[in-house]
């Protein structure tokens, strides 16, 4: 299991704010991925700003965030398809690393696969911490974002600030992947 502490600082992109990154950073690392997001019927982590999700690239991982003021905590676990598969069967996680925290949260709810979002997504190391580029789909939704992640909340600022500066990208607020699409998901 892996556990960070990250300070991510984000804007949503349009789609020519989008393309002109991919064109100045081509040649970086990309990835394609869906997110399998889980919560309990009543949405228990979402109204505690938490959230669970299944990362599926060419392997899977399942992931516990949970907001601690201005950062966010943490942890992954790898897991097969199989586990994945029984996870949306049974709405029970098969990890008591991340159960101990998770059954506080929940208690004894099961879980349900209520929404998956796919992303391609550009990384690349930039300044002091990771530059994104992301186009995600959901619900017929495409949107676009610019994420940075840091370790300083401080330096991670200066670093945001000073990178949409420099490419003329006017700042959307935008609320994280799993949020944007609850919202989709409300709307229909």
């Amino acid at each position: 299991m892996s556990k960070s502490t990250d300070v991510e600082f984000k804007s949503l992109l349009t789609e020519a704010e989008y393309n002109k990154l991919m064109e100045k950073f081509k040649g970086s690392k990309t990835d394609f991925q869906t997110n399998h997001y889980f919560d309990t019927k009543r949405f228990s982590l979402k109204a505690l700003d938490a959230s669970l999700r299944v990362r599926e690239r060419e392997n899977f991982e399942l992931t516990l965030k949970k907001k601690k003021g201005y950062n966010l905590e943490q942890k992954t676990v790898s897991i097969s398809e199989e586990q994945f598969e029984l996870l949306k069967q049974s709405g029970v996680v098969p990890f008591p690393e991340l159960m101990e925290d998770l059954a506080p949260l929940i208690k004894d709810q099961k879980l349900i696969n209520f929404l998956s979002l796919s992303t391609y997504r550009m990384f690349l190391p930039y300044s002091n911490g990771i530059l994104n580029i992301d186009k995600s789909e959901y619900l017929g939704v495409i949107d676009y974002e610019i994420e940075y992640t840091s370790k300083s909340f401080h330096q991670g600022k200066v670093d945001f600030v000073k990178l949409i500066s420099e490419f003329g990208i006017q700042y959307k607020k935008s609320d994280k992947k799993i949020k944007r699409a609850f919202n989709a998901l409300k709307s229909l």
